[in-house]
């Protein structure tokens, strides 16, 4: 063999290369940044070949991120041995290597900052990992040794359990494994030391409750479904809260195991009649029994429903869920299979009479006769016909309504309500107090003044106010919690306005306020009534108008420049004419060497290509500037005047109007 210095990218890729699939980019750029960190540390295996190239025999990926690490010279070892075991080499390298385990990983961490005084940033970046990761390794450092074994042998725990366990004692992580395999070892054994065997897949760790059995948390009596008897046959042991609150049932316990046994006994022995048991499902979430169904907030409540009860794994609380039984059809619908045929053949469904393009049709016809009759009852129409009409418009189908308050899922809201009422055979009820009563509630639901951009009315509503007079139904708004939102300018302006002498602080003015109010007062301040939405209405008017107009003024210009395209286009050219640059109207290239700066001279009005006076002087400014640029006043005048004369046959000047 021989060691050789050679350019990463003078190697060859071999043909016969046992790894075929496309290079993890990112993973290449991770080893290239560690070659730059910490060198290369094998030279890659390669041949040469008969006509002196070398060709890679294993160490491809090492070749790229060469590359990538922008190294001009790397290490490669040419071997002299038989051609026929280079595919043998190339497969037994990827295929032996094995990654350190995550207890190793943590040992070389650990020795590289205690001996080697390197930094966790010097670490993560020689190593290519986020601190993240090494902080997640850290844990290992706080770990049983069995437990670390388990680990490598990738049986150990999740993250969270992890860092429960990792957070006790060793001590107690030692006394708590011993108590899980006391009865799986030897007479003779240590149960503390007893590690997991590698062969028997079967042979795992319960590391939740490991982790409850060590979490240094405290579970409430008040919280427990088990009574004391209970409590004691399970081995719950309460402690009170010297702290607690008075009054109340302090107790705890921090021995979770026992706890969760207990709360288990009580699913099992003293479930309420008609309740559910619900075992844990994925994600440590409640699984929904066979044959029932989860009773969402939204859902009436039925006589049928019961309540489902699972023991949280994480608070070790007994949660209750509410469950409907299925029904027959949903059962039979849920549990047969779809490859069984069913028992009567459906007949054929019947062609409407009207297909879906004519009802499209109709729809527009439809529309078309109602704004005509619209239009024809404009000047007379009934005022409680169109009271009416406007409730039927607010609840159709393309209006959506946005209130504070959500409506109960499945129930009529109050505009459907109303037009049951108005409209119980499909015509009007002309009683005017009904149809006063049930336009008011409608517009109750409908209008609010909330500061919401999804369910406020905005502006109308208070424009409403004022239509109602609703100052008049303002309450007093002296009171504590509304003065504290003045700024302290705002409320010193408030007092004035009641003739209030000023106070030092903005809470001597809201008690000065509330006191000259008195209880059975009545005071609301300008800011808090409906007048100030007539210069917001104006306002809103005002944008809208502006909107319009500049909407306008878009489609005026858009319509110009189409205008002017089209102008532009009955000039183009023909293929011919653009060829040879030439056309009808088009001068040759002898009448284009026509000096700008000659014309500016002249006087005349426009050049041969039919620009103006001003950009004929433009020109001739900015020729002129140029040629002072380029040409000092001391050199020659022949020499300036032959510049000028290049500039002004090869320089172009474009006006661009903006």
């Amino acid at each position: 063999m021989e060691l050789r210095v050679v350019d990463p990218k003078t190697l060859l890729d071999n043909p016969e290369n046992p790894r075929t699939s496309a290079p993890n980019v990112e993973a290449d750029r991770r080893l290239a940044h560690n070659i730059k960190i910490v060198g290369l540390l094998q030279a890659p295996l390669v041949r040469e070949l008969p006509d002196g190239q070398l060709m890679i025999v294993a160490g491809h990926r090492r070749r790229r991120a060469c590359v990538l690490a922008k190294m001009r010279e790397m290490h490669v070892i040419v071997t002299s041995a038989d051609e026929k075991l280079d595919g043998l080499a190339a497969g037994s390298e990827n295929i032996i290597r094995e990654a350190m385990t995550q207890s190793e990983q943590w040992r070389f961490v650990d020795k590289a900052r205690r001996e080697k005084l390197h930094t966790d940033a010097q670490i993560a970046r020689a190593l290519m990992v986020t601190p993240a990761y090494l902080k997640r390794l850290s844990l290992l450092a706080g770990l049983h040794d069995p437990i670390l074994h388990a680990i490598d042998l990738g049986r150990g725990p999740g993250f969270n359990d992890l860092k429960i366990i990792a957070a006790a004692p060793v001590e107690e992580q030692r006394a708590a494994w011993a108590e899980i395999f006391e009865g799986a070892v030897e007479d003779d054994a240590d149960p503390a030391e007893y590690c997991l065997n590698a062969e028997d897949p079967e042979d795992v760790v319960s590391w939740r409750d490991l982790a409850r059995f060590l979490k240094q948390a405290r579970y409430m009596a008040v919280e427990a479904r088990f009574d004391d008897a209970m409590a004691k046959a399970c081995g719950v042991v309460w402690a009170e809260d010297l702290f607690g609150e008075g009054g109340k049932d302090n107790r705890f316990t921090e021995d979770g195991s026992a706890y969760a046994a207990a709360q288990e006994q009580w699913l099992a022995d003293c479930l309420p009649e008609g309740g559910v048991r619900m075992e844990v499902g994925e994600y440590e979430q409640a699984a929904t029994p066979d044959g029932y169904l989860r009773v969402s907030h939204w859902m009436e409540a039925e006589e049928t429903d019961v309540m489902g009860y699972y023991l949280n794994p994480n608070t070790l609380k007994i949660d209750e869920i509410p469950l409907r039984p299925k029904g027959e059809e949903e059962q039979g619908a849920a549990t047969s299979p779809r490859s069984i045929a069913p028992a009567s053949v459906t007949p054929p469904k019947e062609r409407a009479a009207i297909s879906g393009t004519g009802l499209a049709m109709l729809g527009l016809v439809h529309t078309q006769a109602l704004h005509a009759a619209l239009d024809a009852v404009v000047e007379d129409a009934d005022p409680w016909d169109l009271v009416a009409a406007l409730l039927l418009a607010l609840a159709g189908q393309n209006v959506t309504v946005h209130t504070p308050e959500r409506e109960p899922y499945g129930e009529m809201n109050r505009r459907e309500t109303a037009l049951a009422t108005l409209f119980p055979e499909g015509v009007l009820i002309r009683d005017p107090a009904l149809l006063r009563q049930e336009a008011v509630a409608v517009l109750k639901t409908v209008a609010n003044c909330t500061v919401s951009q999804h369910s406020g009315s905005g502006v109308t509503a208070q424009i409403m106010g004022l239509l109602f007079e609703a100052d008049a139904h303002m309450p007093n708004m002296a009171f504590d919690d509304f003065l504290k939102c003045f700024s302290k300018p705002g409320i010193m302006a408030a007092g004035a306005a009641l003739k209030l002498l000023p106070r030092n602080t903005g809470k001597e003015m809201r008690t000065a306020i509330m006191t000259h109010v008195g209880p059975e007062g009545r005071w609301v301040p300008e800011q808090a009534g409906f007048a100030s939405a007539a210069e917001g209405w104006k306002t809103k008017l005002a944008a809208m108008v502006r909107r319009t107009e500049k909407l306008a003024s878009l489609r005026a210009d858009h319509n110009r420049d189409a205008d002017d395209e089209t102008d532009a286009g009955d000039q183009l050219l023909s293929v011919e004419e653009e060829m040879t640059e030439t056309g009808p109207d088009m001068p040759d290239e002898r009448e284009r060497d026509y000096s700008a700066t000659e014309a500016a001279d002249a006087g005349e009005g426009t050049d041969p290509e039919g620009q103006d006076d001003e950009t004929v002087a433009l020109k001739a400014v900015l020729l002129e500037q140029a040629g002072d640029v380029l040409v000092p006043d001391d050199v020659d005048p022949d020499a300036q005047a032959a510049t000028k004369a290049h500039l002004d046959s090869h320089l172009e000047v474009v006006l661009i109007a903006a």
